[in-house]
């Protein structure tokens, strides 16, 4: 979930190596924005996720080979954010054809920047964004419907697997990218377990800051710490006859990990500034959209956490493996953001852009995209331009090695959801050994 707190003040998020992005990021913050400046990809994929900027600027010359694809993800979780690459010299777009360039960015600027230039630039970007987020926050977010929407092998599956998991009582790990529904699974294995009428806590492990975590999950005494002025209740005893969600798992900081596996262990916590242990009575489900058993190999991540959590598995497919349900889901987030307006429909032109398109941002896009849409058409009908899908007919070109490996990593996955996640039967339908199939699944990071 995004934090909106940037929001209350002109916020910009700034991604960029040397001077010129450190010189930036001085002369807007003169001039009245809040700046979040980094020079590290995964800082900067962590603050875009967690936090609401209606301005992004990024310097194309802080990598050798910028690949532009990499932030179309990132891109789809606010649809009204506004792009801004720097580029290091005219001649740069000759030399790095791409066809998303014109769709991602909202304009450009070329080293050595004209200050009050980019400053104007700014300010009609700010502008835009907020105005499209007022509108699109006029627009209800859709509550979560009874079930998890489709009807496509893979999306029966989910449900089968979450209808057994939600009988038993261990800790769960769900797997998937970014945008595939694991808090939305999560939510239902409670619905639907013995502890649905206690409460469901979900925490997001990435969106905490590594000084607040243990008194977020754990609570504190009075006096623990300057400024605590009060006893406060942890998000883990809060939840005690429920379940608690623990979202981005993989991003808990290693100093952190041993607090919880000593929790998942004796089911007993201390707050910060006692030594009174206290017992808690709730189920623990976490979600990661990264290789944890690579995290291990790593060192990133704790192996005997990761052996206590990965009790029960439930992977959540990308939306591309599960096409048959767009249309139903399409269908179903228009009907809940026209509700109070003009029914809408799609066209069959915009069903097959949907269908052709690979939605990086997986379910989360398709109604960001649906949401935009329906304030972006006048009519009752939404085409392939409102949903910004139109360009989807162009393709990057890729060498052979890379389509050759997308290709054998979506059959792989595709090989495992169908025969039910059983390896073997797997292995005989792809014609290879079970050997083969843990090697090419370890090759692809694909959950085991």
């Amino acid at each position: 979930m995004l934090d909106h707190s940037p929001h209350e003040s002109r916020s910009i998020l700034i991604f960029g190596k040397g001077d010129s992005a450190q010189e930036l990021s001085e002369q807007l913050k003169d001039n009245g924005w809040q700046i979040f400046f980094t020079q590290e990809k995964s800082q900067f994929k962590k603050l875009f996720q967690h936090h609401l900027f209606e301005v992004v600027v990024i310097f194309l010359s802080a990598e050798p080979e910028p690949i532009i694809t990499e932030y179309e993800e990132l891109a789809s979780l606010n649809m009204a954010t506004k792009w801004i690459a720097i580029i290091p010299h005219e001649n740069w777009l000759e030399d790095h054809p791409n066809f998303l360039f014109s769709h991602l960015f909202y304009d450009y600027h070329r080293e050595p920047l004209r200050y009050d230039y980019f400053l104007a630039t700014v300010g009609h970007a700010f502008g835009m964004a907020e105005l499209q987020n007022k509108q699109l926050n006029q627009l209800q977010v859709p509550q979560d419907s009874d079930d998890i929407i489709g009807r496509s092998p893979a999306t029966a599956l989910i449900k089968r697997n979450i209808n057994k998991i939600a009988m038993e009582d261990a800790t769960v790990l769900i797997t998937g990218e970014s945008g595939t529904g694991k808090e939305l699974a999560a939510r239902k294995i409670h619905q639907r377990s013995k502890r649905k009428q206690g409460p469901f806590i979900a925490i997001n492990c990435a969106a905490i800051p590594e000084t607040l975590f243990y008194s977020e999950l754990f609570g504190h005494e009075k006096g623990a710490f300057t400024n605590a002025d009060s006893k406060k209740i942890g998000r883990i005893e809060a939840a005690d006859g429920g379940t608690v969600f623990l979202d981005e798992i993989g991003d808990l900081p290693l100093n952190l990990q041993v607090n919880l596996l000593r929790f998942l262990e004796l089911n007993q916590i201390e707050r910060l500034g006692s030594v009174t242990s206290i017992t808690v009575d709730c189920r623990i489900i976490v979600a990661t959209n990264v290789n944890l058993e690579k995290a291990v190999e790593d060192g990133l991540f704790r192996e005997d956490l990761f052996h206590r959590i990965n009790v029960l598995t439930l992977h959540m497919p990308a939306l591309r493996h599960r096409r048959q349900d767009i249309p139903e889901l399409a269908n179903h987030f228009l009907s809940q953001f026209c509700e109070g307006h003009m029914h809408k429909t799609f066209t069959q032109r915009c069903l097959n852009a949907m269908n052709q398109y690979r939605w990086p941002g997986n379910v989360r896009e398709l109604m960001n995209r649906i949401r935009r849409a329906v304030i972006l058409s006048e009519g009752n009908l939404i085409t392939e331009k409102h949903m910004d899908l139109s360009f989807s007919n162009h393709q990057n070109i890729v060498s052979l090695k890379e389509a050759k490996d997308k290709a054998e990593k979506e059959t792989l996955i595709l090989s495992i959801e169908k025969s039910g996640y059983n390896h073997t039967l797997a292995a005989k339908n792809l014609g290879i050994s079970r050997t083969s199939l843990y090697r090419l699944l370890n090759k692809h990071n694909i959950p085991m």
